[in-house]
């Protein structure tokens, strides 16, 4: 399998809110995503297939490219509630990945990051 990352550019206000977003998230308030929705991604027990997660990077990019671009938080949680439940899922998994990595990258002294 050969996945390439996603290059998406982002205008320096967008990742001013981004992590605005994450900050919030950090410290437990999960603004895009309803209580319902986290949980409903979290009971999917699927495991996922190579090929599948081929096919979910190949459809996930764009649309994570196109929510990155909405600049209103409501607009972004319209923009969610519109996709397809699996896009949704996906969507939040992928959410709190970075948001793992974010507070791992907030928590590392100045000098190791």
């Amino acid at each position: 399998m050969t996945n390439k990352p996603a290059i998406i550019e982002v205008p320096h206000e967008t990742l001013e809110s981004l992590d605005q977003l994450f900050y919030a998230s950090s410290k437990g308030t999960h603004l895009l995503f309803s209580n319902n929705v986290i949980r409903d991604a979290f009971i999917r027990q699927e495991t996922v297939s190579e090929e599948e997660l081929e096919s979910f990077s190949e459809w996930i990019q764009p649309i994570l490219a196109d929510l990155i671009q909405i600049d209103d938080l409501e607009k972004r949680k319209e923009f969610i509630a519109g996709l397809e439940p699996a896009a949704r899922d996906i969507l939040v998994h992928l959410y709190f990945g970075f948001l793992d990595r974010y507070v791992v990258e907030d928590e590392l002294p100045d000098i190791l990051q």
